[in-house]
């Protein structure tokens, strides 16, 4: 017998049963559709995790500090300093994977316009920094090293909108919650809290061996705003942004202030080229004495975490893809002792009994099939409406093509299995006793 006749067959044998075989179908459908939902559940609540991590800050940089805990062995451990200079960020950039690194210049100020003052965080970078480790603009361009008497700033996304009166509090809103302060205003940079308020004004003293010198007031620097931090930016949109050079002179000059060293940082970013590069190049760091975070590491923790209710959600859809297994085999028991004559007269006639054994793993594999696609098209409904429901809490359905794929093979699969029993029954039976059987 060729495949094509046994394909054919098979099928016809199902469709003279038809609402047994449909009734076995649709167990199938509820199988493959109940776990496949629940799988994808836990994917979608995976995706979530990532895209909230992701969400932070960049999963392909790693922070780099001169900080590191080195463990005991007997569940104790400490911390040490290294170096973390430009000799070490040469050595970073050597290590394979790595696309680019940018030590972290960064300082406090005080921007002033008018009476109103705010506090400042202000990163020092360049235009190929930036563009390496994604500091996106909400408008403006990244300030240049140009000016001597007036320097260029990115203002953080909420910059402007945090002015405030320093000698009564009050925030620098007009009458319709609008910031008096904008782009365009007069803004002046001082690295000294006294020199913007009364109240500040304490005074200053370094010791020395003969007489305390009482440090005068910092000075104040002319600003102009060429641009404004992207929201969406969050591992910079707080951060106003000053050229690197032009910030390393100002925090030099005003050290009394900043207490900023130009021999070490403490803080480097490393830029990874690609996602699978993160975890060999960190360990690379760890190995080098320092002290390494990225958010690869919450976002395993959180995977493993996850993991359990992924296998939970699994498993439940597995119990309904049993249930449907067991009425495959029922089927083709009661189909083995309905044809016993049947299976008999061809057995005579001369048919092998591997065609025989073929015939019904056919069958059992067309309900697999049958039962997989329509499992999955019933799969793709329900979630549709979940993600509908489940919209504002953040969670959703995701089903990936490997998923769909791989249901409809793992249901045929599943289907062969359960068949395999009954088609070696019927492969075992007697053609005498099969003929005379009534």
């Amino acid at each position: 017998m060729s495949l094509k006749d046994m394909l054919t067959t098979a099928f016809l044998n199902l469709w003279r049963r038809k609402m047994r075989a449909f009734l076995t179908v649709l167990g199938m459908v509820i199988g493959v559709a109940s776990i496949v939902v629940m799988v994808s559940l836990g994917i979608g609540i995976k995706q979530a995790t990532i895209e909230s991590f992701a969400g932070t800050g960049s999963l392909m940089t790693i922070r780099v500090s001169s900080w590191s805990y080195v463990s005991s062995g007997n569940g104790g451990g400490s911390s040490r300093q290294k170096k973390l200079d430009k000799k070490a960020m040469a050595e970073f950039k050597k290590i394979s994977g790595v696309d680019a690194v940018m030590p972290l210049v960064e300082t406090y100020g005080m921007l002033k316009s008018g009476r109103y003052v705010t506090d400042a965080s202000i990163l020092g970078v360049t235009k190929e920094q930036a563009e390496k480790f994604g500091i996106t603009l909400a408008d403006g361009n990244i300030p240049s090293s140009s000016g001597a008497n007036v320097y260029e700033i990115v203002v953080g996304a909420w910059t402007l909108q945090n002015f405030y009166n320093p000698d009564n509090g009050r925030q620098a809103l007009d009458k319709d919650g609008n910031s008096k302060i904008t782009a365009d205003s007069r803004l002046q940079l001082t690295f000294d809290y006294r020199a913007v308020s009364t109240q500040y004004q304490t005074d200053m003293t370094t010791s020395t061996s003969d007489q305390d010198e009482v440090i005068p007031l910092g000075d104040f620097y002319k600003l102009k705003v060429v641009g404004t931090m992207d929201q969406s930016n969050n591992d910079f949109s707080y951060y106003c942004l000053m050229d690197a050079t032009q910030l390393e002179k100002l925090a030099k000059a005003n050290k009394d202030f900043t207490s900023y060293d130009s021999s070490s940082y403490q803080t480097v970013l490393v830029k990874c080229a690609n996602i699978e590069d993160v975890k060999p190049v960190k360990n690379a760091i760890t190995e080098m004495g320092y002290g390494t975070y990225s958010l690869q590491d919450a976002v395993e923790m959180a995977e493993k975490s996850t993991q359990n209710v992924q296998y939970l959600l699994g498993a439940i859809g597995g119990v309904a893809l049993l249930v449907a297994a067991i009425g495959i085999m029922n089927t083709m028991m009661m189909s083995i002792f309905e044809r016993t004559k049947e299976i008999g007269i061809i057995k005579v006639l001369g048919c092998r009994i591997d065609n025989i054994a073929g015939l019904f793993l056919i069958e059992a594999a067309y309900i697999g099939l049958f039962g997989g696609a329509m499992g999955m098209g019933l799969s793709f409904g329900i979630s549709a409406l979940l993600n509908v429901f489940l919209a504002s809490s953040g969670m959703r359905s995701i089903i990936p093509a490997y998923l769909v794929f791989g249901a409809v093979g793992f249901s045929i699969v599943v289907a062969l299995a359960a068949g395999m029993y009954p088609a070696v029954r019927a492969m075992k039976l007697s053609p005498l006793a099969a003929i005379r059987n009534e």
